[in-house]
C-alpha cells in the first residue's frame, strides 16, 4: 500500500510540475498587458514611468524561463505572489474565498448523490418499465443540459416568477444561517445536476450487470429478500465501477463553479478566476488553476485508492 501511495503520488507531482508550465504559458497568451489593465482600473497608475517601474518590481520584463523559475519558487514557499489588480497577497485571497467554494462544493455533492443514487437504484429494479424509461430521460437531460442555461431558467423561475429564492449574492452562515441556504440553494443544485445524471446512468448499469450474476441468483434461491441481496451482495460490487465516476464528476463540478459562480455573483475561487482572466492578472490566474489541478489530482487519487479497497481482486503492493 505505501509503495503504491508513494508511486501514486510521485505521479501527481510529475503531473502538477507539467500543468504548471502549461498554466504559466496559457496566462502569457492571454491577449493585453496586464499592468495596463491595472492602470485602467486605478487611474493613478495612469503614467508610462508608473507603469514601466511596475513592469520591473513584478518582474514581467524578464524572459519567460526566469520568472517561471522565480514565480515556482516562490509559489512553492508560501509566497503566491501579489494581484496586479488589487494589490492584495493572493495567498490571503484565495483561503478567504476557499470557504465559499467549498460551501458550494458540499451542496453539488449533497444533490448528486441525493438525486442520482435513488435513481439508479430505482432504474435498476424497475428496468423496462415506464420508470425506468423516465430516469433515463432524466440522467441524459442531467448530464447534456448546460449549466449556464439551467441557471438562467431557475433564475427566471424561482427569482423573476416565483419571487422564493434571490437571483444572485451570497450571505455567510454567520451572518444568517437561513440566507446561506437560499443564496446557495440554486447554484448548488445546478452544480449538482450534471453529477446525479453520471451517477444514475453508472449505477443502474453497474447494479444490472451484478444482479444478472449467478451469485445473486444463488441468494435469491436461498430465500432471501430482495432487500438482502441489494444490500449484502450487491451494493458493494456494483459500487465499483460508480467510484471511477466520482473522479469525472469531479472535474465536471469544479470546472462548472467558474461559470455558477460568475453567474450567481458568488464570491468564491471561481469567480475570483474569472475577473483575473478579465484583467490579465497573471498571479491569481496561476494560483487558481494550480489549485484546481491539486484538488482534482488530489480526489483522483482517493478514488483510485477506495477502488483498491472495494475490489479485492486489485491487489495494491
Amino acid at each position: 500500500m505505501k509503495r503504491y501511495i508513494a508511486g501514486r503520488l510521485l505521479y501527481t507531482f510529475v503531473i502538477l510540475f507539467l500543468v504548471s508550465i502549461l498554466v504559466f504559458i496559457l496566462a502569457r497568451l492571454l491577449p493585453g498587458d496586464p499592468i495596463q489593465a491595472a492602470a485602467m482600473i486605478n487611474m493613478d497608475l495612469a503614467n508610462q514611468e508608473i507603469i514601466q517601474d511596475l513592469r520591473i518590481r513584478f518582474g514581467l520584463d524578464r524572459p519567460l524561463y526566469v520568472q517561471y523559475v522565480i514565480w515556482l519558487r516562490d509559489f512553492i514557499s508560501g509566497d503566491w505572489g501579489v494581484s496586479l489588480g488589487s494589490g492584495e497577497a493572493v495567498f490571503d485571497m484565495f483561503f478567504k474565498r476557499l470557504p465559499v467554494t467549498l460551501e458550494l462544493f458540499a451542496g453539488s455533492v449533497f444533490w448528486s448523490c441525493l438525486i442520482g443514487f435513488p435513481l439508479g437504484i430505482l432504474s435498476a429494479l424497475r428496468r423496462n418499465t415506464w420508470l425506468d424509461a423516465m430516469v433515463t430521460a432524466t440522467a441524459i437531460t442531467g448530464v447534456s443540459i448546460p449549466v449556464f442555461w439551467e441557471g438562467i431558467v431557475l433564475i427566471y423561475l424561482f427569482s423573476v416568477v416565483f419571487h422564493w429564492l434571490p437571483a444572485a449574492g451570497f450571505v455567510p452562515f454567520a451572518e444568517s444561517p437561513l440566507g446561506n441556504f437560499t443564496s446557495l440553494l440554486m447554484p448548488s443544485f445546478v452544480m449538482g445536476t450534471h453529477g446525479a445524471g453520471l451517477f444514475a446512468r453508472y449505477i443502474r448499469s453497474s447494479l444490472l450487470e451484478v444482479l444478472g450474476q449467478d451469485y445473486i441468483r444463488t441468494a435469491r434461491a436461498k430465500g432471501l429478500s430482495e432487500k438482502a441481496v441489494l444490500i449484502g451482495h450487491a451494493a458493494k460490487p456494483a459500487m465499483i465501477p460508480v467510484v471511477t465516476v466520482v473522479g469525472l464528476a469531479w472535474g465536471y463540478v469544479v470546472a462548472g463553479s467558474f461559470i455558477v459562480e460568475y453567474m450567481f455573483a458568488i464570491p468564491g475561487l471561481g469567480r475570483m478566476g474569472v475577473d483575473a482572466v478579465f484583467l490579465r492578472d497573471f498571479p491569481v490566474i496561476q494560483a487558481t488553476l494550480i489549485m484546481t489541478a491539486v484538488n482534482v489530482l488530489l480526489v483522483n487519487l482517493l478514488v483510485d485508492l477506495i477502488y483498491g479497497c472495494l475490489d479485492p481482486r486489485i491487489r495494491i503492493q
